[in-house]
């Protein structure tokens, strides 16, 4: 079920008012949760006006879990993923859906594990009761890279689902979970109300890509020209990012999307950017998503499946390199 809709193709259209008329091409967008910060370089293209543009206005839709925008993504609803766990296009074209990678957006994960005050380290969790965001889904392949280098197997916690990181949040806080994984902003804002900080998980995970940008095979063999832009805008604005000089602009922008606290939004910036959280580079890389498969069937997914690399990306759209 969708949540709701942000004006991004409103503001595309009011900031491409200024240049010569031309009709933009409306991207039906589909995103997790609510605002935060693995959207970024999709809410700086909209601010900039970078999407305008090149043509394109966003119709930004919140979706409660991964699962569902790519069934979104899968039935037509929408053209376009911004940016989920990679494994859930793997997921889907292992099924035969017609979807595939359009860019790697998230080159290292972000999540912090957060648990109760009492709890101090990631072995302190044996017995204890851990949300994810699913069973086979990328929290997954984090919580066994973490469990299992400190010394815990299947059978030593138990495993509760919850969708995205706002309602992991919520449980966490409502003392229904002894321990999560969040992204920023929640992360440092969960540390703020007295949560432990037990680890970073990219500690655990620097092989693995974060995120991606996904679209329908039918899509993007009708709007060809459209993708490609789409990808030069975030190449632009993932740019934009880095750019020492914007870091307060690029604060303001997701504090006026997410209407989050400036402190935590001010955290997530200056954290994002010193880890390299955003991919640079446009190209995919093949060993990474290799990674990832591998990972995925380490823990008893894409089992009796022939999914491969080149399987998961469009060619003349992708660029996958060794």
């Amino acid at each position: 079920m969708r949540l709701t809709r942000m004006i991004g193709a409103a503001l595309c259209c009011a900031l491409a008012q200024a240049a010569p008329a031309r009709a933009l091409e409306t991207i039906e967008t589909g995103l997790i949760g609510s605002p935060n910060s693995g959207a970024w370089p999709y809410y700086i293209g909209i601010d900039k006006g970078y999407f305008a543009e090149a043509g394109i206005a966003l119709d930004l839709i919140y979706v409660p879990t991964a699962p569902g925008l790519v069934q979104e993504l899968v039935s037509g609803s929408l053209d376009l993923v911004g940016a989920i766990g990679v494994v859930e296009p793997i997921h889907a074209a292992a099924k035969g859906a017609p979807v595939a990678i359009l860019r790697i957006t998230g080159s290292v994960t972000t999540y912090t594990m957060l648990a109760q005050p009492a709890i101090k380290s990631v072995k302190d969790l044996k017995g204890k009761t851990i949300c994810i965001g699913g069973l086979m889904d990328i929290n997954r392949v984090y919580l066994e890279r973490i469990m299992q280098a400190n010394g815990l197997q299947d059978g030593d916690y138990d495993i509760v689902v919850i969708g995205n990181t706002a309602q992991r949040f919520a449980a966490l806080k409502s003392k229904a979970v002894d321990a999560t994984m969040l992204v920023p902003p929640a992360n440092f804002l969960a540390e703020k109300e007295g949560f432990s900080n037990i680890g970073m998980l990219m500690d655990y995970t620097k092989d693995l890509p974060m995120g991606s940008a996904d679209v329908s095979l039918a899509w993007a063999a009708k709007h060809a020209d459209a993708a490609k832009n789409l990808v030069a805008v975030l190449d632009r604005s993932i740019a934009w990012f880095y750019d020492d000089k914007n870091r307060d602009e690029a604060i303001e922008i997701l504090i006026k999307v997410s209407k989050a606290n400036r402190d935590e939004i001010v955290q997530s910036y200056d954290f994002l950017h010193r880890i390299g959280a955003f991919e640079r580079s446009n190209t995919v890389s093949r060993k990474s998503l290799q990674s990832l498969i591998d990972a995925m069937k380490g823990i008893g997914d894409l089992q009796g499946t022939t999914v491969t690399v080149d399987k998961l990306v469009i060619p003349g759209l992708t660029r996958v390199v060794d």
